[in-house]
Order: C-alpha cells, then structure tokens, then sequence
C-alpha cells in the first residue's frame, strides 16, 4: 500500500474490511467494546458520541445498550448539510431515529456536544491519525469543537495505515484508538507502548 493515493488507499481498506471473515467480525466487536467499556470508565464523559455503523463498520450498538443501562447520555451524529461539521442529538435509551443528509439513521433527541467522540475508521496509524470515509465530516467537526472532547478513534486492527501514510495540515490526531487487540495512546505510541 506504498505510495498509494488516498483514494486508492480508501478503497483498498473498504476491501480488506469486507472480507474480513463473519466469526472475527463478531469476536473484534465484542473486544473493541470491552476495551471502550473500560476507557470511558477511566475518562467518565458527562455525554458519549456514539455513531451508527454503516458500509462494514464496527457496530456499537451493543455498547448504547450498556450505556443506557448505567444511565449514560448517548448521542449520535448528524449530517445537516454537506460540506458541514456535524451535529450531535441526544439518543434516549431506544429511542427513535431518522435518516440525516446522507441517509444514516441519527437520533431526534436535543442537541448537545459531547463530552467524548468515538469515531469510526476506515484505517488508523499508531500516532492517531485516521483515514476516513472521505466525506470530512469528523475533519471539520473536530476543528470546530468550542469545548474540550476526548477522541476515541475505533478500527479493525488489521486495517492499520502502512508507515508512508502522511496525514494532511488540516488533519487532527486521535487522543486514543481502540482496536480489538489494543487502546493505543498515541502520545505512549511514540516510546512504543500501549494503555
């Protein structure tokens, strides 16, 4: 995957994703959540962002119900526009969504900012940067946060970016990336060590 343009690099994950067998799908969910489980333990956020998994993603849902169940706030993300930052609604326990923008299910609850942000990835590096779908919806959400959000990327551990990935100016890194092997604190990553 040297050298390869984002748009080929995009595709090329979207790919390996896919055929990532049913069986390790099943058991990286349940890892990744118990791996989130105990990150938001240690970070207790007033409010989670949560998003509703689509085209492969790792799908959280099981993790909303446990949320709930510890009378957590949930919200999901909103596409209002394109080209825009996201919007984030109050998603009460099981309660009803509608289709956004782009047609992913988002929540009609109040809108509020959440205190910490799990954010799907197409492909993740060790020092925190993602690749994304390719809509810079989370790009652009992130730049414009007003109030301190802890990020928490989540990702297949095999869809890890080769070395010569390079993110762009405007790109963000991650504060945290949760695989089903792993919670990677980039800041740790840098002297090779993990949470």
């Amino acid at each position: 995957m040297a050298g390869l343009s984002k748009t080929e690099l995009r595709r090329q994950l979207r790919h390996r994703r896919q055929v990532i067998p049913a069986d390790l799908r099943s058991t990286t969910q349940w890892k990744v959540i118990n791996n989130l489980r105990t990150l938001l333990a240690d970070l207790r956020p007033a409010a989670i962002g949560l998003y509703m998994a689509t085209d492969g993603e790792l799908d959280l849902a099981p993790l909303a119900a446990e949320l709930w169940r510890d009378n957590q706030t949930v919200c999901l993300p909103r596409v209002v526009a394109r080209h825009y930052a996201l919007t984030f609604n109050v998603w009460p326990p099981f309660g009803p969504t509608e289709p956004d923008v782009l047609g992913i299910e988002a929540a009609t609850g109040a809108e509020i900012t959440p205190s910490a942000m799990i954010i799907p990835c197409l492909g993740y590096s060790r020092n925190g940067y993602r690749l994304g779908s390719g809509g810079g919806y989370y790009d652009r959400t992130l730049a414009s946060l007003r109030h301190p959000t802890r990020t928490i990327g989540v990702c297949f551990t095999e869809l890890e970016l080769p070395p010569t990935f390079k993110p762009e100016p405007h790109d963000i890194p991650l504060e945290f990336v949760v695989t089903g092997k792993e919670v990677i604190v980039p800041e740790l990553a840098k002297f090779g060590k993990t949470r």
